[in-house]
């Protein structure tokens, strides 16, 4: 427009418009469902995955398995959207230390959460697993006032407490069901889950606040939060002697290597479509989601494995 015709506008009474900002158009619903369907399928393949390598012949590597997963997903991640760094009229210095400070609370999290509850099936029955790592919803709400300023209603509490009580149940009958050194060493078991529900409850809710609030790139976050727990699980596994055993067997062992490896990445894909529901939605609504998936799981478990609550 040039100063002429702004002078004929402004003697008629008209002001120039200001140029209208582009706006980030919105995800469809079709991508949402298709994401949803992503964690539901996905999830479901890497637990059947995760315990079928640990009903390989002398496997007793939770950790070691977490180090593979990590390691995979940080890979993914790294090749196929590390993307630019984030623009600095969007995140400010200020707004960067706070995502270092999340996405490291996020690896001590995700290592935490993924090693405790890989190492307690040492101890425990993988529908306890499950189960258990289903009832994070209750401290993931927790966490999602203190970090997000979310509120949620009494029936929401109510229903997230009653799945909670059912946990009570399920480790009684796998109490039940064990041989007397299963059952002696069921309440370690019961012990790392706890960690790793509350580790894990921590985890939506760093994610969203990257994501949602500060505006962080995916796969950055993917990459760098990753990368960190790679480095604290390898740690923990050099130390303990794990690593070197783990070693040994998957290289007698193929097959269980193989398991390893596929778990590993069905657990990117997943972690992929269950971001695009926290980042559109909430830290909640992906955590209601994964403990929907859940369910099919468990079911699925009891048909694909015997099960001592089921064996005659």
């Amino acid at each position: 427009m040039t100063s002429s015709d702004r002078a004929n506008l402004l003697e008629k009474g008209a002001e120039p418009r200001p140029p209208t900002p582009s706006k980030k158009p919105a995800i469809t619903t079709k991508k949402l469902a298709l994401s949803i369907s992503g964690v539901f399928v996905l999830y479901v393949l890497h637990d059947a995955l995760q315990e079928r390598a640990f009903r390989q012949p002398g496997f007793r590597f939770g950790w070691f398995m977490t180090l593979i997963e990590i390691v995979v997903v940080s890979a993914c991640a790294f090749m196929f959207e590390w993307g630019a760094p984030p623009d600095p009229t969007i995140v400010s210095e200020d707004a960067m230390r706070t995502i270092r400070m999340c996405v490291g609370g996020l690896a001590l999290c995700l290592a935490t959460s993924q090693g405790t509850g890989s190492a307690a099936l040492n101890y425990v029955h993988y529908p306890v697993k499950v189960a258990f790592k289903s009832s994070k919803l209750v401290p993931t709400m927790i966490f999602g006032i203190l970090l997000t300023r979310k509120t949620f209603s009494f029936l929401e509490y109510g229903a997230a407490l009653l799945m909670c009580c059912s946990l009570a149940g399920l480790s009684l009958a796998d109490r039940r069901a064990s041989s007397d050194e299963e059952a002696e060493n069921l309440p370690l078991g019961v012990m790392l889950l706890m960690t790793a529900v509350f580790a894990d409850a921590l985890v939506p809710n760093l994610q969203e606040k990257c994501l949602k609030e500060l505006k962080y790139p995916v796969g950055r976050m993917i990459v760098y939060s990753n990368a960190g727990c790679a480095a604290l699980v390898l740690l923990y596994c050099s130390a303990t002697g794990e690593l070197s055993m783990a070693l040994k067997w998957c290289a007698s062992n193929t097959e269980g290597s193989a398991f390893l490896f596929l778990q590993a990445c069905t657990s990117y894909m997943g972690l992929r479509c269950y971001l695009v529901v926290v980042k559109e939605l909430s830290g909640v609504a992906g955590v209601v989601t994964t403990s929907l998936r859940k369910v099919v799981t468990l079911i699925l478990s009891f048909f694909l494995f015997e099960k001592p609550f089921t064996a005659g």
